[in-house]
């Protein structure tokens, strides 16, 4: 009876998730190029953008705790680097933490709707198979960064197989420090148990995301030194809030 109401949730949710995205999604990006005032309209998109976000829990059914909600900085931008436990990481971030951009995997360009917003938000597509054109990305990333541009990083490259967190990978935070700007560590525990990596059926339940306070880049000499340090702040808040769920 259980996998039959997770196989009834999982249809319901890749239903109206689609709807939603392409359509709906669709015509708020339409409504916006026909305003007059761009600002606006660009608050408009970006207010829509977390509705769904946070909308997209509740169409699971699933509950999500928030702490630290006040650090989060106002009027600037900044880096959100979390840990990468499942697909629903990315709603998650973007409906409780910062609209922000992505560096995005090349796939996600042929993805009707979620393309039309990673490039909406600024984002950066990433062909890691080509190194040429990585680089080209991580530059394109620093440059938007310097113009005011909030990103979303997973500096584990990859979603965690089994929920405990991969390290970092290297270099993966030197945007931070190409540009000073400041880093906001956010911990995640729960969307693994959403749906695991490479699964497709959703287990509804509880979501627990930690925001930690902002760091600065300009506090550390190399980027190994700012990677080891967020990563530390990320897998101690990880931890603790694996002991919460557990409860």
């Amino acid at each position: 009876m259980k996998k039959f109401r997770e196989f009834l949730v999982t249809l319901y949710f890749y239903f109206i998730a689609t709807v939603y995205i392409v359509f709906y999604g669709g015509f708020v990006l339409l409504r916006s190029f026909l305003m007059r005032d761009k600002e606006e309209a660009r608050r408009y998109v970006l207010k829509e953008i977390k509705k769904f976000g946070r909308r997209a829990f509740g169409w699971l059914f699933s509950k999500v705790i928030v702490e630290g909600e006040e650090n989060i900085p106002k009027d600037r931008n900044f880096i959100v680097v979390a840990n990468h436990q499942s697909l629903m990481d990315i709603p998650l971030i973007l409906g409780f933490v910062a609209t922000g951009a992505f560096i995005a995997k090349e796939e996600l360009r042929k993805i009707p709707g979620v393309n039309w917003y990673i490039k909406y938000l600024n984002g950066v597509f990433l062909d890691r198979k080509n190194p040429r054109k990585a680089v080209k990305a991580l530059r394109e990333a620093i440059e938007k960064l310097r113009n005011g541009v909030t990103f979303i990083v997973f500096p584990e490259g990859t979603r965690s197989p089994n929920g405990e967190m991969l390290p970092f990978k290297k270099d993966s935070l030197m945007i931070a420090m190409r540009t000073g700007v400041l880093v906001l560590p956010v911990s995640i525990w729960g969307t693994y148990h959403l749906i695991p990596k490479n699964h497709w059926v959703f287990t509804p339940g509880k979501v627990f995301l930690r925001i930690h306070k902002p760091v600065n880049p300009r506090e550390f000499s190399k980027e190994e030194e700012l990677r080891k340090y967020v990563e530390g702040v990320i897998k101690k808040g990880v931890e603790e809030l694996k002991e919460r769920w557990s409860e």
